[in-house]
């Protein structure tokens, strides 16, 4: 099964359109890398409760970067890719921000199961499709964990997926009750919660600073989320993205770059 790419283009810098200016979360249309996927998003570092390695946050007002990630086993950290686009964009920032206020707002299980359900695109309703929850952000609670689950199965025709850190969430849901046939997760490692993934028998994402560490981890690399929508198996993510001058990660880009890796683009 392959995604099939749509005629509208619509990068991560976002015009809010009418309707998002009504109380609705924003959802948009496919950017550089997913090509006929629809995608959500919250602040990236402030709403990821599992995150280390990456942690990255942009102020919600200036957009100035925080890094505040830990080392990894090997030492290694390297700053979330979508925290970079919070930095640079501001029309990026505020929406995402807008999205956090709007589901702190309705607080309850209830309430935000509601506000997810009312804020589906009439497009994505209609003829069905996909949903990428978080290119930005992570579940931030049980309770904002919960409603996701329950609106998308509402939406049988929708394939909803999250990449997450918050594996804590996904293992307490596991332990009484399945996921919607019509969700699927990847397990990002590199957070607080590693030692869980393995408990809840979903595949593992890493991110990866040379084809050759992908290679020691028997992983492919996936350039298009076609492994997090459709594959069963673990893989590896290419490191991209602005990273902190000096760092072992922005070595490593900048090798991968004199290797012919340019990251995710609308020219490719």
């Amino acid at each position: 099964m392959t995604i099939t790419a749509q005629t509208t283009t619509i990068t991560d810098v976002m015009t809010v359109t009418a309707e998002q200016q009504t109380n609705k979360l924003a959802i948009f249309f496919q950017n550089a890398k997913l090509k006929g996927i629809w995608h959500f998003s919250l602040p990236s570092g402030w709403t990821c409760p599992g995150a280390s390695s990456c942690l990255t946050k942009a102020d919600m007002t200036t957009g100035e970067i925080k890094d505040l990630q830990k080392p990894d086993e090997k030492g290694r950290t390297y700053r979330c890719y979508a925290a970079g686009m919070e930095n640079r964009f501001p029309k990026v920032r505020e929406s995402r921000k807008r999205n956090f206020d709007l589901l702190k707002k309705a607080r309850t299980e209830e309430d935000m199961t509601e506000l997810i359900r009312n804020s589906i695109p009439k497009g994505l309703r209609s003829m069905g499709g996909y949903l990428r929850v978080h290119i930005g952000g992570d579940f931030f609670s049980q309770t904002y964990f919960n409603a996701w689950m329950k609106a998308a199965a509402l939406f049988p025709s929708i394939k909803f997926y999250s990449y997450t850190k918050s594996v804590h969430f996904l293992a307490k849901h596991l332990e009484t009750k399945e996921l919607p046939e019509n969700y699927v997760f990847t397990c990002s490692d590199g957070g607080k919660y590693d030692s869980l993934i393995a408990g809840t028998g979903i595949k593992k994402a890493s991110v990866v600073f040379s084809k050759e560490e992908a290679d020691a981890l028997n992983a492919e690399i996936d350039h298009d989320d076609h492994k997090a929508l459709f594959g069963t198996e673990d893989f590896a993510l290419k490191i991209h993205g602005v990273q902190p001058k000096g760092s072992l990660a922005s070595k490593a880009l900048q090798l991968l770059k004199r290797l012919g890796w340019t990251g995710y683009s609308n020219k490719k």
